[in-house]
């Protein structure tokens, strides 16, 4: 309940932007560019058919109706919306839960500001969906949500449970502490888990003496003894912070776990481990170190910041940072997707200096594309709507001067749900 509230509230926050962009949206054609699909690679000289929001087709042998618009792609190059997936993009920093506690009820949505400026920045740089999340210094902090661009359309609230273990704040850490948190976290899904074997008592309870008062009110009023009649048993009272966490402990919501150095890293494997849970790793600074260990659990990683020069430094997490660390990642086959994690919304801007730097110090070019496309949208449950250009998919298209992560290349249009909400002009 307290969820559908807060779903309620924020889109009616947003509905004035929401049918701004459905009302906006036309049926085009965009022709003769190179399509990066992403999901099925390069369509030469190929065309994308958007109608009514959604991407109708894709190929070079697409028919184009009589009636839509055609947006002229020769020698340009056409590919879905970037997403930053460490983004603080329309999130207010005074909201942030950064004092450390346990509150996995609280959600990114109470914290969003869809009326902030910097996402049209945001948006000329191709951007067009992001990852907001809790803070990094709350052991669990709530939950996470995926953004559109387009002032702050909801794409999917409670996409993740937000923890983190081992984050200093400032220049102060100590290995006691971050045992501390990796041990915080660990009673708290084990009180949870415990939560859950209680309800599911009560419910085994309730089912047996509602079972036994229908047999009880068959009986003939004379027969009737009020000392065997059923009791009801109390009423079980549920907790909001451990009806998320159940859901954490179930598989249903996965656990974005945020560590940087490899001791922060192991004890949330650890978790995953004791518990069978949902794990992303989240940041993984030193994720190099331990590659191995990760790709054996299959846990997906956020690497960000790939530079450090998009954080306030010092850091202590960051002394061993190392800019080959998500090649290194990928190449151990760990499922790598690369988020700005800048100290400012704008910061998102920068996704694809993020992913040219991975390319240039050993990630493959076509993982790094599609770790800011398609593989943050499968981490994050949205690869339904986003994330690669198919039929059937929200119609999130940029279109580029010339190849994205070059960086004479520059933004021609972007266009969500079809509608174009960035046109380069000739001046700029």
């Amino acid at each position: 309940m307290i969820d559908a509230k807060r779903i309620v509230v924020a889109a009616t926050l947003l509905l004035p932007t929401i049918l701004t962009c459905i009302s906006g949206a036309q049926d085009i054609a965009i022709k003769g560019g190179r399509i990066l699909t992403i999901s099925r690679g390069m369509v030469e000289g190929g065309t994308v058919l958007v109608k009514g929001g959604k991407i109708e087709a894709v190929g070079d042998d697409v028919i184009i109706p009589s009636e839509v618009r055609v947006i002229d792609a020769k020698d340009k190059y056409v590919m879905p919306g970037l997403i930053d997936i460490q983004s603080r993009l329309f999130v207010i920093d005074r909201e942030l839960n950064e004092d450390g506690r346990i509150v996995p009820e609280l959600s990114i949505l109470d914290a969003i500001d869809p009326y902030i400026k910097e996402y049209r920045e945001v948006l000329a740089s191709g951007v067009t969906a992001v990852h907001a999340a809790p803070g990094s210094l709350g052991l669990i902090g709530g939950r996470s949500a995926v953004l559109k661009v387009n002032g702050g359309e909801i794409l999917k609230p409670n996409v993740a449970v937000k923890a983190a273990i081992g984050v200093s704040n400032g220049s102060e850490s100590s290995s006691l502490r971050r045992l501390e948190d990796y041990a915080s976290i660990r009673e708290a899904l084990l009180a949870a888990k415990l939560y859950m074997q209680r309800k599911a008592k009560a419910s085994r309870e309730l089912v047996e003496y509602r079972k036994k008062k229908v047999e009880y009110d068959k009986l003939e009023e004379g027969k009737k003894d009020p000392k065997k009649k059923p009791k009801r048993p109390s009423r079980f009272r549920e907790s909001p912070s451990q009806e998320v966490l159940a859901k954490v402990l179930s598989g249903q919501v996965p656990l974005l776990i945020e560590a940087h150095r490899t001791t922060d890293i192991m004890n949330a494997l650890r978790l995953a481990d004791e518990f069978g849970l949902s794990l992303i790793l989240g940041k993984c600074t030193e994720g190099y170190l331990v590659a191995e260990e990760i790709a054996k659990r299959k846990a997906p990683v956020i690497v960000g910041p790939v530079s450090t020069s998009f954080v306030d430094m010092p850091r202590l997490e960051y002394r061993r940072h190392n800019l080959r660390n998500a090649g290194i990642l990928a190449g151990s086959g760990v499922k790598v997707a690369l988020g700005v994690a800048g100290r400012d919304g704008a910061s998102s801007k920068f996704v694809t200096l993020a992913a040219a730097m991975a390319v240039a110090n050993g990630m493959d070019e076509s993982a790094a594309l599609r770790a800011i496309t398609l593989t943050p949208a499968e981490i994050l449950g949205v690869e339904d709507r986003i994330g690669s250009l198919e039929a059937g998919k929200d119609a999130d298209v940029v279109i580029l001067s010339g190849p994205p992560l070059e960086t004479r290349s520059s933004v021609e249009m972007v266009l969500i749900d079809g509608k174009v909400v960035y046109e380069r002009k000739a001046s700029q």
